[in-house]
């Protein structure tokens, strides 16, 4: 499966990108390049939004969690608390980002027929190291 997470939208162009938790994500997404959880789902992008809430609640930054291609592709774009995000180490953006991660997976688990929790047990098991 492909874990496709990117930097987060607004954050990234305000403050830059975290160096460990772009690593991370790289990592990732060679960890799970050769594992499988669905028989349809192949491919899994995270838009992280991590912006201002009161630009959240403007309407700007929507939300969105969807399958496409025939559930062969998910798309997931959820928000991160600003502050909680922008006052974090390093460790703490990962945890969060992997908690966005497995939210955006929990309301598509049944659409696609996804093992939710070999997938959680695995993305728990990686190290920042």
């Amino acid at each position: 499966m492909e874990l496709n997470v990117n930097s987060p939208a607004y954050y990234k162009d305000h403050y830059g990108i975290d160096d460990e938790v772009y690593s991370f994500f790289q990592k990732a997404y060679l960890f799970f390049l050769n594992k499988e959880y669905s028989d349809t789902l192949k491919t899994v992008g995270i838009v992280p939004i991590v912006a201002p809430k009161e630009l959240c609640d403007s309407g700007y930054w929507k939300e969105s969690v969807q399958t496409i291609d025939g559930n062969r592709c998910a798309i997931i774009s959820l928000q991160i608390n600003f502050e909680e995000y922008h006052s974090a180490d390093s460790k703490k953006k990962i945890q969060l980002t992997k908690e966005l991660i497995l939210k955006g997976l929990r309301r598509i688990n049944s659409k696609v027929g996804f093992d939710y929790e070999a997938f959680e047990q695995d993305l728990n098991q990686l190290s920042l190291k």
